[in-house]
């Protein structure tokens, strides 16, 4: 490939020569040695990867050279320099300047590279750079292509010895590669696995980076810039937590402006660059309380004119979609924030020679307020964005004006209750203080009219309404306290809530329309708790507050059910009706439970334990002798839990606690914290005689009974306490109590350098450890869920579970079509641990075939499937913990009966398929019944006596009970009963194949006498004349008897099972299916398949052809018994309707029948084999072992020929009405010592587990192919 000329100086350093002329010399990277791997370690640190050949073009009499081409190919850096040879050195030839040699040699190149290679667009430069490391990051990780990277960045690893690598950030995953000297060092963490993040100095090296999981310990340092590192690290951190909570995954944004300024370059869209705009328009919504769907379009510095002060501000003005904020240089001077909605005209101001305000653009509202913009270097583009943006807005039925203008009546319903149906009339109430009056003092009604009057004052002078300047003297208005009759407009404004309103005009009355007969857990919780709401007010002791309280919880229920309802949702939301109307109580809930206070109320109030983490730290911050004395006396839990999720209503009478709440909305979180550190510090003197829990506990609520408001304070009590009002008592219990005021004022004086950010911050840092304790917590919980049902040890199940989990989240990650979850159902708290995780069939055949001893075959993959739909007996399609576990515990841990049992219950519904069988026809209908005996004599093999003695000794039928007794022999001799033992001395044979003994029952009687059709008194007569017959102890597992519902039941735990009562295995055993031929075809094809790669494979194909052939002459012989059965019935029949044939005469003709036709010659039974151990396990005549045939027996299906019909995988002949049981197999299988080893044997999973974990490290063969050997 030709390539721009580049100039260097060492020409000859790490390559070799390879071909050379006059002009040109061809090279090659040098790969082998020391000088190989010097290489390949500075191609690893420097991120260089070299091509293997290149063309220099030599100047003459001088130490440079220029490069002219590359290429890892030799093929086509052969071809250029072929080209060279041909079209340049006769031309080159004639120059007798060396320096017009080289303009000449440059001047051809470059035009060679214009005509192939378009030059990419400057902006492309830094995502081109990106892309080569995407590409490295996905082969040297072997990462699937959803799997995004982030950035990489230059760093070194500590582990013993430093080691100069590059970092790869991903979505998903923290990965580090090194190679130097030769030896490679790389891992991959995932992001989920992180439990803790730090920065800071190292023993050597300052701005270290280090990562804790559960495990190990990662350190890092030499970063170019460490800080952009770290807050990269921690955003993909937070964002892998969130997915745990939610287990959502990433999704990309494309939305992103390609230009923020009019002469900027184009961006092209870069994760990176998607995070860090996450990252700003998280910030901006959380300064300016904003809708969370809000996304910063851009920022630019400017002046802002103050009517108020007639003045100039220095700031920046934030444009959203749908929002212009703007906040000034100094903290907390003035801010504004004005909803698009809002703006009815946005002009540019034209430039003057003597104009004071260059740059500046006019906003006018609808309520008639001007906004003056100077100073705007990109005046024109910002014009043109917001000119864009206001031709975007959706139109809206309200704007935030036009709500805060509608007045609160008693009689008022909203609007959209008329758009409710007739059946639903609901009257959405007003604020509840309206209809309920709270008596209140003299004084207090004095205060609030004072109060009235301030405010309408400072409306009057700074604006009001949603586009209002927000001041320092705002701020002091609301440390006073807001007044009640407009609490409701200024928590509404300052909340952000009225912006939601705005958006969804129709929703709150949708949702109380959706939810009325809504009836779940949720529901029921909520019902719980509506008459503990605030029962002390007396709008909460009428069905018009109960009410309107249950429709709200209840609306916001149906609305997130991620959230649904949680205790102290009740408690907020009881006071929040008293001061607004029931939608707008729904909107500020909504505010508070997803913006204001993320994560307090879901499923395991993750944000309040974060906080509580946060709320430490602050502490050892700012009350640092308290920090001991805290932890000693565990009080960290109840502050978080009681103070946090209520926001201190659960511990302040609610008219206090109210004057929290309004700084609460204008300030956001951090005043809780601030609130917290002042009590705190009131009591810690307190707090440090305290020796016990109890002692502390008396000590917090004794001073939160202390906290009163005087404007509420009658003129004859304090608080609750009436005292005597010309006694000394009075005074010395004013002197105790601690006025609201004084408090909150103490908060804002020592603690109010806290800000929002660094509270955010805090929470990124203490989410991790929060989320990953839960993790360990579900984990504890899920793992006791199934421990009974479960083989395993505890640490196995660990690994399985952590495996199973990765595998489930790993749908979060990456797929795009994911499967849609009943969100109600997902978090019923009724739902089983083991529940929580499910999944599907992709997931759980990568985990079978990945852990599974028996997935070494070829067909592996139908086998997961089988097993898949044998799990599914909810019909879900999905599969959850416990089951996985149950099914791996059987294959690796179970014993053999058990193990056998659930490879014969895969063959046959529903986890085989109808359509399975498509492929196997039916033999035609034989001419005779001789053909059934003749279908036996193939199976006839008499093997040297000195292996194995007769398989079938003795197979005779007794007409007078139509019982098969027989026994087999095993490989030493003994002999194995195949039927119901009568009582005979030589029938009660044994298995003996160096197991414990056990009497095992493999045939049943082939035809009932019940279902023969002999009236009842034959049957009755039939046995008591017969032999007495008892069934012989037969094992069952009890793990597979399956529930009512169809479901298989779950096992016991340990690896035995105890033998049942004899009547419940009979019982047991007549309910299992019998097996079909097509059945036991893909049967046989699936043990043929498990034996791959086992050291004793051939032995292993040889035993189970042994098997099969005793099973196709147990199939034979049990149709022979079946079709006497239905000839016997039939004469029976016929003998009845002559009517003067006794029963006597009629049953002699059928055993006469039965004699001629059914009796068995035992040399049809003399095994001769030969045949079949050839087709089956490649073993010749003489004995020997053929090793050239297992390949091709391991690969066909079973060879059987049953007398003139074959049953091959080619072109089976099966026949129908063949048929064997569960314990006719179970039985054969006990016969061949082999398959008696194999299915015993215990399986430890550890190896597989860390295979499958750790399969991303293990380098593909191509990748290594690009490396040089060294």
């Amino acid at each position: 490939m030709w390539i721009r000329p580049q100039e260097i100086l060492l020409a000859n350093a790490l390559w070799s020569v390879e071909q050379a002329n006059p002009y040109f010399v061809l090279q090659k990277r040098k790969g082998k040695g020391l000088a190989g791997l010097l290489v390949g370690t500075l191609d690893s640190v420097l991120d260089s990867k070299a091509p293997l050949y290149r063309i220099l073009h030599r100047v003459t009499d001088a130490d440079t050279s220029y490069i002219v081409a590359i290429s890892n190919c030799k093929r086509e850096i052969t071809s250029d320099w072929q080209w060279l040879e041909i079209n340049l050195i006769n031309t080159l030839s004639t120059f007798e300047d060396a320096t017009e040699v080289t303009n000449f040699v440059k001047c051809k190149v470059e035009s060679l590279v214009a005509q192939n290679i378009p030059e990419k667009p400057k902006e492309d430069v830094d995502s081109s750079d990106l892309q080569d490391a995407n590409v490295k990051f996905h082969k040297l990780f072997s990462m699937p292509p959803e799997e995004k990277l982030v950035n990489y960045y230059s760093c070194s690893y500590w582990k013993g010895v430093p080691r100069q690598g590059w970092m790869y950030l991903s979505v998903n995953h923290i990965c580090f590669y090194s190679f130097l000297m030769g030896k490679e060092a790389k891992f991959i963490v995932r992001w989920t696995d992180v439990t803790k993040l730090e920065w800071g100095n190292n023993r050597l090296f300052p701005d270290s980076i280090r990562v804790k999981t559960r495990k190990e310990k990662f350190e890092f340092s030499l970063f170019i810039s460490s800080e952009e590192t770290f807050q990269l690290m921690e955003q993909l951190a937070n964002m892998a937590m969130n997915q745990l909570m939610s287990e959502e995954g990433f999704q990309e944004d494309r939305t992103l402006p390609t230009k923020t300024r009019k002469k900027a370059t184009v961006k092209n869209y870069s994760l990176k660059r998607d995070l860090d705009a996450r990252a700003r328009s998280e910030a901006y919504r959380c300064n300016f309380n904003l809708p969370l769907n809000e996304k910063l379009d851009g920022e630019a510095k400017c002046t802002m004119w103050t009517p108020y002060n007639k003045q100039h501000v220095w700031g920046t003005i934030y444009i959203s979609s749908g929002f212009i904020c703007f906040a000034s240089r100094v903290r907390c001077l003035v801010t504004i924030v004005i909803p698009m909605c809002e703006i009815n005209i946005v002009e540019k101001i034209e430039n003057s020679s003597n104009s004071v305000l260059p740059d500046a653009i006019l906003l006018s509202t609808r309520g008639k307020s001007n906004f003056l913009f100077a100073q705007l270097t990109e005046r024109d583009f910002m014009l043109e964005r917001i000119s864009d943006l206001l031709f975007k807005q959706p139109e809206f039925s309200r704007s935030p004006s036009q709500i805060l203008a509608i007045p609160k009546s008693p009689s008022m319903t909203t609007p959209d209750a008329d758009s409710l149906t007739p059946t639903v009339q609901v009257s959405f109430q007003p604020a509840l203080s309206t209809l309920f009056a709270h008596q209140s003092s003299t004084k207090h009604a004095e205060k609030e009219t004072e109060k009235l009057r301030l405010w309408e004052h400072h409306f009057s002078e700074y604006g009001r309404g949603v586009c209002m300047y927000r001041t320092h003297d705002l701020h002091q208005l609301i440390l006073d306290g807001i007044p009640n009759a407009l609490r409701s407009e200024i928590w509404m404004i300052y909340s952000g809530a009225i912006h939601e309103m705005t958006t969804n005009p129709k929703l709150y009355s949708t949702l109380v329309e959706k939810s009325s007969n809504m009836e779940n857990f949720m529901t029921d919780e909520i019902e719980r708790d509506l008459h503990r709401s605030l029962p002390e007010h007396p709008a909460f002791q009428s069905e018009i507050g109960i009410d309107a309280l249950r429709r709200v919880l209840t609306a916001y229920a149906f609305k997130n059910p991620n959230i649904g309802y949680c205790q102290g949702i009740n408690i907020v939301t009881s006071v929040l009706l008293l001061y607004l109307s029931e939608e707008e109580t729904f909107w500020l809930l909504t505010a508070i439970c997803e913006r204001l206070l993320p994560d307090y109320y879901n499923n395991k109030v993750v944000g309040v334990q974060v906080d509580q983490g946060v709320f430490e730290e602050l502490v050892e911050t700012y009350v640092p002798s308290m920090t001991a004395q805290m932890q000693h006396l565990s009080m960290m839990s109840l502050i978080s839990l009681s103070w946090f999720l209520t926001i201190f209503l659960s511990v302040l009478p609610f008219d206090y606690a109210v004057r929290i709440m309004d700084c609460f909305f204008y300030d956001g979180a951090k005043v809780i914290f601030q609130i917290t550190l002042a009590i705190l510090d009131a009591i810690k003197e307190d707090l440090v005689k305290c020796k016990e829990d109890g002692a502390a506990v008396q000590t917090v609520n004794s001073f939160l009974e202390s906290i009163v408001d005087h404007e509420l304070i009658s003129d004859k009590g304090v608080g609750d306490k009436k005292i005597d009002q010309d006694s000394d008592a009075k005074e010395k219990e004013l002197k105790k109590v601690l006025d609201i005021s004084e408090l909150i004022c103490q908060a804002y004086s020592k603690y109010g350098e806290i800000t929002n950010q660094d509270i955010s911050k805090l929470r990124v840092k203490h989410r991790l450890k929060v989320v990953q304790t839960l993790e360990d917590a579900t984990m504890k919980n899920v793992l006791h869920s199934v421990s009974n049902d479960a083989l395993f040890n505890g640490k196995e199940l660990e690994q399985l579970f952590s495996v199973f989990r990765e595998e489930y989240l790993s749908v979060c990650y990456w797929r795009t079509n994911q499967v849609p979850v009943d969100l109600v159902e997902k978090y019923d708290p009724l739902k089983p641990f083991y529940d929580q995780y499910r999944i599907d069939i992709d997931q759980f055949k990568i985990l079978i075939l990945s852990l599974s001893p028996w997935s070494s075959g070829q067909h592996a993959g139908v086998m997961a499937l089988r097993l898949f739909r044998l799990l599914n007996s909810n019909g879900t399609n999905l599969i959850n913990f416990r089951d996985f576990v149950w099914c791996l515990s059987i294959i690796c841990r179970s014993d053999m009966s058990d193990r056998l049992f659930l490879i014969y219950r895969l063959h046959l519904p529903p986890a085989l398929l109808n359509s399975e069988l498509d492929d196997i026809s039916s033999p035609t209908k034989s001419d005779s019944t001789d053909a059934a005996i003749d279908a036996v004599e193939f199976f006839d093999g008499v093997q040297d006596s000195s292996d194995v003695s007769e398989n079938v000794n003795a197979l005779t039928i007794h007409g007078d009970d139509n019982v098969l007794v027989g026994a087999v022999t095993s490989g030493n001799g003994d002999a194995v009963q195949l039927s119901d033992s009568i009582n005979s001395e030589s029938s009660n044979k044994q298995i003996n194949v160096g197991l414990p003994v056990a009497d095992v029952s493999v045939i049943e009687r082939f035809s009932s006498i019940s279902d023969s059709g002999y009236p009842e008194s034959a049957i009755i007569s039939s046995i008591e004349t017969s032999v007495s017959i008892e069934p012989s102890p037969v094992y069952v597992p009890e793990s597979f008897i399956r529930s009512k519902t169809g479901s298989v039941a779950m096992p016991r735990s340990g690896l035995t099972t105890p033998q049942l009562d004899q009547d419940l295995n009979r019982d047991h055993l007549k309910s299992i299916p019998r097996m079909s031929q097509p059945q036991f075809i893909q049967m046989c094809k699936t043990l043929y398949d498990m034996f791959l790669n086992e050291p004793n494979e051939q032995q292993l194909y040889h035993a189970i052809a042994t098997v099969a052939t005793l099973l196709l002459q147990i199939g034979e012989v049990g149709k022979r018994f079946s079709r006497s059965d239905n000839l016997a019935s039939s004469v029976f029949s016929t003998c009845q309707d002559l009517g003067s044939v006794s029963f006597v005469e009629c049953q002699n003709e059928v055993k006469k029948l039965e004699d001629d036709c059914i009796t068995v010659n035992p040399s049809y039974f003399q095994n001769d084999d030969s045949k079949i151990m050839k087709e089956c396990t490649g073993q010749g005549e003489a004995g020997e072992n053929v090793d050239t045939e297992v390949q091709e027996t391991k690969r066909n299906a079973l060879h059987i020929s049953a007398g003139q019909e074959t049953i091959s995988a080619d072109n089976p002949m099966v026949d129908l009405d063949w048929s064997i049981s569960f314990e006719q197999f179970l039985a054969s299988m006990l016969t061949e010592p082999e398959l008696v080893a194999y299915f015993d044997r215990q399986f430890d999973l550890t190896p597989a587990i860390d295979q499958f974990r750790n399969r991303r490290l293990h380098r593909h063969s191509s990748l290594l192919a690009d490396t040089p050997n060294f």
